[in-house]
């Protein structure tokens, strides 16, 4: 059942980052404290939401450009993280989970990408539409995202939850030592991103408050 409940989440989330409605549940925070929330640890998936998001901010998805889908792959590997791992936060296979989201994100990118193509045919098809011949095209590419979404959150997170069991153990860093490469990797796209909170003091804020945010977070969930 919980894999079914991550389906329908990446469905939903999915269909917020362009189609409907657009309340930033597709943000990988947001994302990732909801699946945190179905598998009862939304203080991990809040951990990783934030991670990627800090991979994130620097992606501005403008008009039709193509980027990765943070959104549904922070699901997947939310997912893939708290299924595969105990209760507690178990900072090798964040890491793991954390470089999975980064690569499924691209797949998820370019299923985006094959929608729009499939839209732009149904939309061409059969010349000049009437309204209501419009209207349930619209209803089915809404629809297409949906079912888009959720099997990319569910197909990842199946993955990602084979690769975790396989790699996990596998990770012999110190558990400090992890969580120093996590924050410092945080910090750090965070601090590629402070130009998009504009110049000034209130760029400089915007960064101080966000690594005490993070260092809060991590402090909190360790």
């Amino acid at each position: 059942m919980s894999w079914l409940a991550t389906g329908l989440l990446g469905g939903f989330v999915g269909l917020d980052a362009t189609s409907f409605p657009q309340i930033m549940i597709s943000r990988p925070v947001v994302a990732g404290v909801l699946t945190g929330v179905l598998f009862g640890r939304p203080a991990e998936g809040l951990a990783l939401g934030f991670l990627v998001e800090a991979f994130s901010l620097i992606i501005l998805p403008i008009g039709a450009a193509r980027y990765p889908e943070s959104g549904t792959a922070t699901v997947a590997a939310a997912a893939a993280y708290l299924a595969a791992t105990p209760p507690g936060l178990q900072a090798g296979a964040l890491l793991l989970a954390l470089t999975f989201a980064l690569g499924w994100e691209r797949i998820g990118g370019q299923t985006v990408v094959l929608q729009r193509q499939i839209n732009g045919r149904r939309l061409t098809r059969g010349g000049p539409l009437a309204a209501e011949v419009l209207e349930r095209r619209h209803l089915g590419a809404m629809t297409l995202d949906f079912v888009r979404g959720g099997l990319v959150a569910a197909i990842g997170g199946l993955a990602g939850y084979g690769l975790l069991r396989v790699l996990a153990p596998f990770w012999s860093l110190p558990h400090p030592l992890t969580l120093a490469i996590l924050g410092i990797a945080a910090a750090g796209m965070l601090g590629t991103a402070v130009p998009l909170f504009g110049a000034g003091r209130s760029a400089r804020v915007s960064l101080i408050a966000g690594v005490l945010v993070g260092v809060v977070l991590v402090l909190a969930v360790r």
